[in-house]
């Protein structure tokens, strides 16, 4: 569910061909850009991170960043994954523990071949009910190692479940950006009926249903997590910019509106262009082997 998410998110998104000059040099399995681990504790991550990928060939990488550059959490740790190419090739088995200090944000990415036992549900716990709240406390390099550990277990199948994870409101909450989409798209359907019929009213609703809608998903999404408090404000944001627009909505003249569009539909014709991105590797001691992501884990907040 949530890798439809993101890319539906990603098919908004124009920025992705830039994104790599903002990833630090990969020459470690522990990259502290904030400063936030002491030596001690960064040798000691580093050293579970390594025992781990020599017995069972898994790559961990945590990234401790100062600042994502304006992109979300989730688009920027695909990207990194994707560029580094964390995890085997043949096993796409990496894994990618982000936290950015800035934005306060945090994102376990998890590559294709390790999803099965490090589950989106599992991902979704580690952050929520063990990096946030030792973040909270400024724990920074508790949180870190405890969710180490957890994430080695989880993929080692040793995992247990904390007992606050509610999966039912998890699958209900994961289904609820694809409502607002889907609004999209029936308003846009029943605008175009509204031109036809030249009807006023119709045309307004569906209008403001559009705009409202577009930012009622985005606020869902850009959230910590699929939260029924985040929902509530998403709903918030669809009433607010429903009557907003609704009542500043102007009477139009659909004759002149359909003479506009049978216009530039007849004129205008093109294409769009592929994007392409390049993977690397840094040069160093630690490189990745291959790994690829599609989009699953979790993102939270502290």
């Amino acid at each position: 569910m949530k890798k439809i998410i993101i890319f539906l998110l990603f098919i908004f998104s124009f920025l992705n061909a830039d994104i790599s000059q903002y990833f630090p040099k990969l020459d470690s399995r522990v990259i502290d850009e904030a400063k936030i681990l002491s030596p001690n504790v960064k040798k000691d991550i580093d050293l579970i991170l390594k025992e781990e990928e020599e017995k069972s060939s898994n790559q961990i990488v945590v990234v401790i960043l100062n600042s994502l550059h304006g992109y979300t959490i989730e688009e920027y740790s695909y990207q990194l994954g994707r560029y580094w190419q964390i995890g085997q090739k043949d096993k796409n088995n990496g894994v990618l523990l982000v936290i950015s200090m800035d934005e306060r944000k945090i994102r376990i990415e998890v590559g294709y071949g390790l999803e099965g036992a490090l589950t989106d549900k599992i991902a979704h716990e580690i952050i929520n009910y063990t990096i946030k709240p030792n973040f909270k406390a400024n724990q920074y390099e508790l949180g870190i190692l405890k969710a180490i550990n957890e994430i080695i277990a989880s993929i080692k199948g040793e995992y247990v479940a904390k007992p606050k994870s509610n999966e039912f409101n998890d699958v209900i909450n994961a289904f609820i950006p694809l409502g607002f989409f889907a609004l999209i798209f029936l308003s846009m359907f029943i605008n175009s009926i509204s031109r036809k019929l030249k009807s006023q009213f119709l045309y307004k609703v569906t209008n403001s249903s559009m705009s409202s809608s577009f930012f009622a998903f985005f606020t869902y999404i850009m959230s910590e997590a699929f939260t029924t408090s985040n929902l509530i404000v998403a709903l918030i944001v669809f009433i607010v910019v429903f009557v907003f627009n609704l009542k500043t909505a102007r009477d139009v003249d659909f004759d002149k509106l359909l003479e506009s569009n049978y216009t530039s539909s007849s004129r205008n014709s093109g294409g769009f262009g592929g994007f392409s991105s390049s993977r690397r590797s840094s040069g160093g001691g630690f490189s990745g082997r291959g790994g690829s992501f599609g989009g699953g884990g979790a993102s939270g907040g502290w």
